[in-house]
């Protein structure tokens, strides 16, 4: 079983930035005006945090915690499982890649199955970046 078999691929933007680069109002266009859905690894994480029943769930703690980057393999499956629950087929994946590792990882999971599309990399001052985090 492949993912999305009985559709066409899933088209995909990578879209990053750091905070207050306008990462969440771009998306926002987007998807008002393109019909692209929103996925953010960051509100994904967080949703299978929270779920009792999660295998994942107490790892993402720690790791959200730490402040480290959760494994690779459970992003993509979470984005994965977004991606196979959506009617849709075009998304916007805010957040992610963090990394190399994290594009690796991609690649090897989901990325024969998906179009990506472009990455949108929003750029920001520095000094507005640190006024977002506080």
């Amino acid at each position: 079983y492949r993912l999305f078999s009985t559709m066409s691929k899933p088209q995909v933007v990578f879209v990053l930035g750091g905070p207050g680069a306008g990462k969440g109002t771009q998306c926002s266009n987007i998807v008002s005006k393109f019909g692209f859905v929103h996925l953010s690894a960051g509100d994904l994480l967080r949703a299978e945090r929270s779920k009792p029943d999660s295998m994942f769930g107490e790892l993402i703690d720690t790791h959200i915690k730490n402040g480290t980057i959760v494994p690779v393999e459970i992003t993509c499956k979470l984005i994965q499982n977004a991606m196979e629950a959506s009617a849709a087929n075009r998304f916007l994946i805010d957040g992610f890649p963090r990394n190399r590792d994290n594009m690796i990882g991609w690649d090897t999971t989901i990325g024969d199955q998906v179009d990506l599309l472009f990455v949108l990399f929003l750029e920001c001052p520095e000094n507005v970046c640190i006024i977002s985090i506080y």
